[in-house]
């Protein structure tokens, strides 16, 4: 996949996504290392300021990952993240993610709504087919945001992940670009 645009901003009713950038690092490792985040990531270790900068260069920066910063439209105030990765070029598929680091955007449909336009996104810009979402059973919010957003739940693994002592169970998740 082709890099971002770096210039590429997509608007919504409440905010707009903007590709992340160098001088998002600081901010996306606080938000990254926030134990409400953490706590729905697959991924546990901590985040280190080499680690983010790392990711940037070979995954964000060649085109591996699209990543946007969650923004607010009435002041630009950062609120989160929403990426795709893991294309599969042949299929026309990938993954999505999201979080959400600023605790004041909870319950207001950020979420859904940055969820929302990465699948408008991945099918009207990038012309994908089939987006994914791994989602732990036991984030509810993160499940309804996704069914809001179209996905369908396609599959729930019974203790598929040894996450901080005990199993847990992951939903697979995704949705089809209905035109075509």
């Amino acid at each position: 996949m082709e890099p971002m645009k770096r210039d590429l901003i997509i608007k919504g009713k409440q905010i707009y996504l903007r590709p992340i950038t160098a001088d998002d690092t600081e901010m996306t490792v606080r938000w990254r290392n926030k134990p409400a985040v953490v706590q729905n990531f697959i991924y546990r270790r901590p985040v280190t300021q080499k680690d983010h900068e790392e990711w940037l260069a070979n995954k964000v920066f060649k085109g591996f990952v699209h990543q946007f910063i969650i923004c607010r439209n009435e002041d630009g105030a950062p609120l989160g993240s929403v990426y795709l990765q893991n294309f599969e070029e042949e299929h026309k598929r990938a993954e999505s993610g999201i979080y959400l680091g600023e605790e004041q955007t909870y319950k207001k449909g950020i979420g859904t709504e940055a969820v929302c336009l990465i699948v408008d996104y991945a099918f009207g810009t990038l012309g994908l087919h089939k987006l994914s979402a791994r989602v732990l059973a036991y984030n509810t919010a993160s499940r309804r945001l996704h069914e809001k957003a179209g996905y369908a739940q396609e599959a729930y693994l019974k203790e598929e992940l040894f996450l901080n002592g005990k199993y847990e169970d992951l939903i697979l998740f995704g949705v089809i670009n209905p035109r075509g």
